[in-house]
């Protein structure tokens, strides 16, 4: 899986926040992107490029 913003592949995590847990939405420790994979493909939340 790669980053849609910035493509790195290497800093991927599944955000995990203490209001609740979402096995499909990710983030970018790189840029900090956070976006959902979806099977139709994917839904991107923020573009917050550091």
């Amino acid at each position: 899986m790669k980053c849609p913003i910035c493509n790195d592949h290497t800093g991927i995590a599944i955000d995990m926040h203490s209001d609740g847990y979402a096995d499909n939405l990710l983030e970018c420790t790189t840029c900090g992107a956070i976006w959902i994979q979806e099977f139709e493909g994917i839904v991107l939340l923020n573009k917050k490029v550091a």
